[in-house]
């Protein structure tokens, strides 16, 4: 197979090229240091953590600056907001929230800056029109290697933050250790095979027709001892990481701040044993000593509770949210799934206009291309259009291998 069909490939399946080279915002894990935490008790490693999560701030923080935090309905935004307030006032501080009216992340991340005073925009995703221009630019802001549709609304980001300092949780919730694998890879090659494995975006149908074992000369990783660094996150962070998430999140045009890398915060947390990062278990410790009132509000990672709800009663909503997930695929006006991120491309697809318009003419120009000549992207729109089968997923990652394609073209 040549270099262009493997990246197709990795594309299909991963959600990026798999060659993809840049790294937009190194990660230094060279001052991870376990000999100081070793002995130390949950206890005294709480306050020690919140410490390091003040000098991180400290260090960054220009009073000068026009700050923003973009908040959600987790733990890695709410961490960020809760050190800026120790810092300035409520109300010269900005925060947005984007997403979809009666899901976690939406009105969570509302409910929060609502507590706290900020100023702030909410940008519901339900009601914006779809332009395929704006497609080709944000391709174009994230290296031409990211899903599209998946991101906000940038034209409103543009028209009012340019100018300020964007305080981005990006991959916050890994260093604190939420991909922490139990038990962990021994070797560097299991690793790899676990992520390529794991790792599948679209769950409608398979797109990709390459074995894993093709992709694993690509892989990134290794380099750190185990001891220091597990291996599945030597490799999250070479792959997922710098080639997935980096160019989706911190797309080109403005300034971010990341403070929950490269920093005493994160130094302290890779430092720590690994059974305290356990389901994040430590961060969230730190956070709820360090700002109480912030993380005593609902949470997504809590299904909407707060933090410390009886693991019986979210194991019950877990279920009652798969209920709301069948229903909503059947009747989705009428019932939400509250674990949506972004919009419901199953249903928009087949109901919207600007989005049905953008995604098939990109299919149309991606049959013409050839570059998928195994997939019959007419019947799989047909039985999508028909409601045989939810191929959102599918549409959408299909869409964006063309439209990447088209921003690169223009670019040339």
């Amino acid at each position: 197979m040549d270099r262009s069909q493997l990246r197709v490939q990795s594309f299909l399946k991963l959600v990026y090229f798999i060659d993809f080279e840049a790294d937009l915002r190194p990660i230094d894990f060279s001052r991870i240091d376990r000999e100081p935490y070793a002995g130390l008790s949950r206890t005294a490693l709480v306050d020690v953590g919140c410490r390091k999560l003040r000098d991180t701030f400290s260090a960054l923080f220009d009073p000068n600056a026009e700050h923003v935090v973009p908040i959600s309905g987790g733990l890695d935004s709410r961490l960020i907001l809760g050190a800026l307030l120790e810092l300035m006032p409520a109300q010269k501080l900005h925060t947005y929230t984007f997403g979809i009216p009666g899901t976690y992340d939406y009105d969570l991340g509302c409910l929060i800056a609502k507590h706290a005073g900020t100023k702030h925009l909410a940008l519901p995703l339900d009601g914006i029109s779809y332009h395929k221009a704006e497609m080709l630019d944000f391709a174009r802001r994230s290296q031409r290697q990211a899903m599209l549709f998946y991101h906000p609304p940038v034209r409103e980001l543009v028209q009012r933050y340019t100018d300020a300092v964007i305080w981005s949780g990006y991959v916050g919730d890994a260093v604190v250790g939420s991909h922490l694998h139990t038990p962990p890879s021994e070797t560097l090659i299991e690793a790899k095979r676990i992520h390529i494995k794991n790792r599948s975006i679209v769950r409608s149908m398979r797109l990709h027709r390459c074995p894993d074992e093709d992709f694993l000369p690509f892989v990134g990783g290794g380099g750190l001892d185990p001891d220091v660094l597990t291996y599945d996150e030597q490799v999250l962070f070479a792959e997922a990481v710098r080639k997935f998430t980096a160019p989706l999140v911190l797309f080109d045009g403005f300034r971010y701040l990341t403070p929950l890398i490269n920093s005493p915060w994160m130094d302290f947390n890779f430092s720590v044993p690994n059974r305290f990062r356990e389901h994040e278990a430590l961060m969230i410790s730190i956070a709820r000593k360090a700002f109480p009132k912030l993380f005593a509000l609902p949470t997504k990672n809590s299904l909407g509770l707060g933090l410390g709800t009886p693991a019986p009663v979210i194991r019950a909503l877990t279920l009652v949210n798969k209920a709301r997930k069948l229903l909503h695929q059947f009747a989705p006006n009428r019932v939400r799934y509250p674990h949506i991120l972004y919009n419901d491309y199953n249903e928009a697809i087949r109901t919207s206009p600007d989005v049905r318009g953008i995604v098939l003419d990109a299919l149309a120009d991606l049959r013409r291309r050839g570059l998928t000549p195994w997939l019959d992207l007419d019947a799989m729109v047909k039985r999508h259009m028909r409601r045989f089968r939810n191929h959102g997923d599918a549409l959408i990652v299909l869409a964006s291998l063309e439209l990447v394609h088209q921003a690169g073209e223009a670019q040339a």
